[in-house]
């Protein structure tokens, strides 16, 4: 198990929610301290930031693992949809991690993933 330590959060994101995902390792940019992932549940990718890339070194493509994940959404709603604009804006709510997956793949810019914890399965 690897833990990471420091936050990717600035002043315009909102911490969502933390939760643990299965996931494949579908690519990893070393200079850019971030990783593809191929959620196992959703069967979509996204893209993970990891506050420190000698973690990233550690993983191995086409591998899988157990992630735990920070969620953050943009306080910057700009350009978002009305129908959307709720989900941006209600942060007290519970909601799933596939929501965030999926609203990722609709607003990409909009949503951040941070690596807190690996695991290997």
């Amino acid at each position: 198990m690897i833990t990471m330590s420091s936050s990717l959060a600035e002043n315009d994101w909102n911490f969502r929610i933390l939760d643990k995902r299965l996931g494949i390792v579908k690519t990893k940019n070393e200079p850019t301290a971030k990783i593809a992932v191929l959620d196992s549940l959703t069967n979509l990718s996204f893209i993970v930031q990891a506050p420190q890339t000698t973690i990233i070194k550690q993983l191995s493509i086409n591998h899988k693992y157990l992630l735990t994940l920070r969620v953050y959404t943009s306080k910057n709603i700009e350009n978002v949809e009305k129908d959307f604009i709720s989900f941006f804006e209600a942060i007290d709510i519970d909601q799933p991690m596939e929501d965030f997956i999926k609203a990722y793949w609709v607003y990409p810019t909009k949503v951040r993933f941070e690596l807190v914890e690996v695991e290997e399965t």
